[in-house]
C-alpha cells in the first residue's frame, strides 16, 4: 500500500497518523489483518494466548468465578474483541466446560472481528461462534467481554507541542517521495482540551475510536450487566516521544517503512479509558499488572499441573509461564483492567 499512500498524500496533502493506521491495518483484502498471517511464531508478533494455553485457561477461571459470585446469570454472551486466531477463547471455553459445565452450556461465544482471514481461523477453532462488526451488535444479555491487545491496535491521532500550542503530527512526503512525519502549520482544534503539562517538542496521543468503543461497551454493560476485562500495553503518564511502533518478523522497524505489511500499535491510555467508564456510571477495578493478575489466579499451580502431566515439557512450560509474568517483559508491561456495573461482584484479584 505504499504507493497508495504516496498518491493520496500528493493529491490531498499530509494525512493523520490515524488515517495511516486505519488504512494500513483494516483496508479490505489488502490491509494487514486481512491479507497475511500476522499472529504467532509464523507471523510478525506473538500474543499471550499464543505463548501459552495458561493465558486463556486462567481467563476462563476468572470468568467462572465471576459467574458463581453473581448468582449464575443465564445466558452469557462471551464477546472477544479482536480475538486473534481464537486461541484465547478456545482455551477459556475448554476450561469453563471442565470446571463449570452448566455455565458452558449457557455461553454464546462471539467475536468482534473484521478480518476474513482471522474469522476463518476463529470459526475452525470454535464452530459454534458467531461474528459481529460493531459494538452495537452485541446481543442483549449478561456479558463476558475480553479485549486482549485490542485497544493498542486502534488508530490514534498524534499531537506535538509547538510554541506552547498543540499541532497535529501528520505524515507527508520528502523530496524523494518517501513518507516522513511532518507538523501541521496551525494549532489543532483540540488545543484547548489537550494536556497542559507537556513541554515543546513532546507528543500526546489520542484515539477517538477508543473513546467511541469504551462508551459503547459502557452502555451495554450498564444496560445488561456483566464485565469487560481489558489486557494491553499501558500508556504511562507522559510518553514524550509517542508510542507508535511497528513490528515485522518479531523485530521493530520504522512505522512508515512497510504499510499494510507490518503490525502497527500504540500503548493504551488506561487513565482515559477508566475516566470514560466512570463517567458512564460504571465501576473500574485496576489496572494491575499482568503478573499480579495471573499469579493471583494461580498460574504457578496451573504450570505445576501441566508439568506433572507432561514432565518432558517442564522447561518449555516454565519458559512460557515466565514470558507471561516476567518483571522485565509482559508481566509488568501489560496491565489488566476490569469494568463492571457498580453492583457486580468480581474475584478479589484487583
Amino acid at each position: 500500500m505504499k504507493q497508495h499512500f504516496i498518491k493520496k498524500i500528493k493529491l490531498q496533502g499530509p494525512i493523520s497518523v490515524a488515517e495511516y493506521m486505519a488504512d494500513s491495518m483494516l483496508a479490505p483484502e489488502v490491509g494487514y489483518y486481512d491479507s497475511k498471517i500476522s499472529i504467532g511464531s509464523r507471523g510478525d508478533f506473538i500474543t499471550g494466548p499464543e505463548i501459552s494455553q495458561m493465558f486463556g485457561e486462567l481467563i476462563g477461571v476468572f470468568f467462572t468465578q465471576c459467574w458463581s459470585i453473581n448468582n449464575n446469570p443465564k445466558p452469557i454472551h462471551f464477546v472477544d474483541l479482536g480475538g486473534g486466531n481464537g486461541t484465547m477463547m478456545n482455551d477459556s471455553l475448554r476450561t469453563i466446560k471442565k470446571i463449570e459445565p452448566n455455565l458452558f452450556k449457557n455461553i454464546n461465544p462471539i467475536f468482534l472481528e473484521s478480518s476474513k482471514l482471522l474469522i476463518n481461523n476463529q470459526k475452525k477453532l470454535i464452530p459454534q461462534s458467531s461474528f459481529i462488526n460493531d459494538i452495537d451488535e452485541i446481543p442483549n444479555g449478561n456479558l463476558f467481554i475480553t479485549a486482549n491487545e485490542f485497544f493498542d491496535c486502534l488508530p490514534i491521532h498524534q499531537f506535538i507541542k509547538v510554541d506552547g500550542h498543540w499541532h497535529e503530527r501528520l505524515i507527508g512526503l520528502d523530496k524523494n517521495n518517501q513518507m516522513i512525519f511532518v507538523i501541521s502549520s496551525y494549532p489543532s482544534h483540540y488545543d484547548f482540551i489537550l494536556p497542559k503539562n507537556y513541554k515543546n517538542g513532546e507528543i500526546y496521543e489520542l484515539s477517538s475510536t477508543l473513546v467511541q468503543i469504551v462508551n459503547g461497551l459502557s452502555k451495554k454493560i450498564n444496560e445488561f450487566g456483566g464485565i469487560a476485562l481489558i489486557i494491553d500495553y499501558a500508556y504511562e503518564d507522559n510518553e514524550p516521544f509517542g508510542t507508535l511502533q511497528s513490528v515485522k518478523n518479531h523485530k521493530y522497524i520504522n512505522p512508515l517503512l512497510k504499510p499494510a505489511n507490518s503490525d502497527l500499535s500504540c500503548k493504551v491510555n488506561f487513565k482515559l479509558l477508566s475516566t470514560i467508564a466512570r463517567d458512564a456510571g460504571l465501576a473500574v477495578k485496576g489496572p494491575i499488572t499482568q503478573k499480579v493478575f495471573f499469579e493471583k489466579l494461580g498460574i504457578d499451580l496451573r504450570s505445576a499441573q501441566l508439568i506433572k502431566k507432561n514432565p518432558e515439557k517442564k522447561k518449555k512450560i516454565n519458559e512460557e509461564k515466565n514470558r507471561l509474568i516476567d518483571d522485565e517483559g509482559m508481566g509488568n508491561l501489560f496491565k489488566v483492567l476490569a469494568i463492571t456495573k457498580n453492583n457486580y461482584s468480581i474475584p478479589e484479584i484487583f
